[in-house]
């Protein structure tokens, strides 16, 4: 698995727009870096953000797909569907479990009502992996759908916890349980978007996913 691991890193580096896309990881980094000092963790986005910056490698890799040499490759499937996944699940969860501490220590400095805010908030990271995972696994062969059905499915784990929230559930007072269902639901993310990727493999790659690319391989 280490070997596999080390040929999916050395993909990156034939990923279209390669120093645009670290760029852009860069700065979603650096955006939730801000986000999260600046309100104390306090609101998911920052963290989310963070965590997220990580999957520009799952686009680098998948991306190395479009050539011509890769096409003709046996290890076509592996580039599109295997290495893609397993190169951003350890980054994810590296970078997820910082977020966790983190807000637990910003939590447990405030008091149950800070802790329960917290609790909330890596409940809602944890449900935003979860979709974003399972869009990555389909989105580079069905863009506009799959990219609609992100945004619908992203407003329900936030409607949930507006009501739960509002109806003084006792769900949010563990911080512990919340990170739990957090890190199942990013695994059962990971494991969601390696299916959908094997089951969608023979569809051509979208066009459109790749638009802002193609052209431009460094």
């Amino acid at each position: 698995m280490l070997s596999e691991l080390k040929n999916a890193y050395k993909l990156v580096q034939y990923g279209l727009s390669l120093k645009k896309q670290l760029g852009f990881a860069a700065l979603f980094a650096g955006i939730g870096i801000v986000l999260e000092i600046v309100t104390q963790g306090r609101q998911s986005t920052g963290a989310f953000y963070i965590v997220l910056s990580g999957l520009f490698i799952y686009q680098l890799i998948i991306s190395a797909d479009v050539s011509t040499l890769v096409q003709s490759s046996p290890y076509k499937k592996k580039i599109q569907c295997f290495y893609p996944i397993i190169s951003v699940v350890p980054w994810t969860y590296i970078t997820f479990t910082i977020i966790v501490v983190i807000h637990w220590l910003f939590a447990k400095a405030g008091g149950e009502r800070l802790i329960r805010e917290h609790a909330m908030n890596i409940f809602l990271i944890g449900c935003f992996l979860f979709v974003t995972m399972i869009y990555f696994g389909v989105t580079y062969k069905f863009f506009v759908i799959s990219t609609v059905c992100m945004v619908i499915s992203i407003t329900i784990p936030i409607t949930v916890v507006n009501i739960l929230s509002r109806e003084g559930s006792t769900f949010f007072d563990s911080y512990g349980k919340c990170a739990a269902i957090a890190y199942i639901l990013l695994t059962l993310g990971s494991i969601g978007s390696y299916v959908l990727s094997q089951i969608t493999y023979k569809f051509n790659l979208s066009d459109i996913a790749f638009r802002g690319m193609l052209g431009k391989k460094k």
